[in-house]
């Protein structure tokens, strides 16, 4: 009887311990959280004039996306911008269609147990006039020949899910987000001519990577679209094509 009793007391403190360790590692895990906190799920963020947005406060997780950090936030805008507005409690922005394109603005948040406020910076755009603004996921690829100065990218069985996205700033991003191979391929600058719906990307990374021409077609609604590689430098033979759906932003 006395060593059931032994043992049952022994099994008790052992759960207790295992509580108290859990209890521990998990504050330790909600501390990392606050302390890495960012307002997403983008960065920077970009509306179209006359659309909306859901900012969270999130932080980043091994292997995965951005996650919503659980904890009341208090939003604002400022100094304050006529025509876009940031709901206080929920994040959600709205941005009248008669803000100009270009305008500037600064959401804040104030998260409850965070000391430090957090601050993103917000650009409108104009669809019209940047249609390639977003992110945009490879949904079919015909290889580039290897070593064409026109593949942006390297070419792999793994390259349909790339990423790009192309910012109101006029800077470029090919790679991954998530998962055990996320990473940048290549960024830089770019230039789109809207009246030959010429783009040229012009790489700041890898090192010596060069400059390339796209041929683009957008369906009507814009959110389809066909880089097709400037068959001039190379011939038509030596053309290669990506086509590419724009994502949802984060609404």
């Amino acid at each position: 009887m006395l060593r059931a009793v032994t043992l049952i007391c022994a099994a008790m403190l052992l759960l207790s311990a295992s509580v108290w360790i859990a209890r521990g590692q998990m504050g330790k895990a909600n501390q990392w959280a606050m302390d890495n906190a960012l307002i997403g799920p983008d960065s920077p963020i970009e509306v179209p004039a006359g659309g909306t947005y859901h900012a969270k406060v999130m932080y980043p997780v091994p292997d995965g996306p951005l996650f919503p950090l659980n904890a009341d936030v208090t939003w604002w805008i400022e100094p304050a911008v006529k025509g876009i507005l940031v709901e206080a409690k929920s994040g959600a922005i709205t941005v009248a269609s008669t803000v100009p394109r270009g305008t500037l603005a600064l959401v804040h948040a104030d998260v409850a147990g965070r000391k430090e406020k957090l601050h993103a910076k917000l650009y409108v755009y104009s669809p019209k006039v940047d249609p390639l603004v977003g992110s945009w996921k490879v949904d079919s690829t015909q290889a580039c020949k290897p070593g064409s100065k026109e593949a942006p990218v390297a070419q792999t069985t793994t390259g349909y899910d790339l990423d790009w996205k192309f910012h109101v700033d006029k800077q470029f991003w090919i790679g991954r987000d998530l998962g055990m191979q996320a990473g940048v391929q290549q960024y830089g600058a770019y230039e789109f001519n809207r009246a030959h719906s010429v783009l040229k990307l012009i790489p700041k990374w890898p090192a010596r990577q060069s400059e390339s021409r796209w041929k683009v077609s957008l369906d009507q609604a814009g959110d389809t679209m066909q880089l097709t590689s400037r068959p001039e430098h190379h011939g038509e033979s030596s053309a290669c094509s990506y086509m590419l759906h724009k994502m949802a932003s984060g609404n």
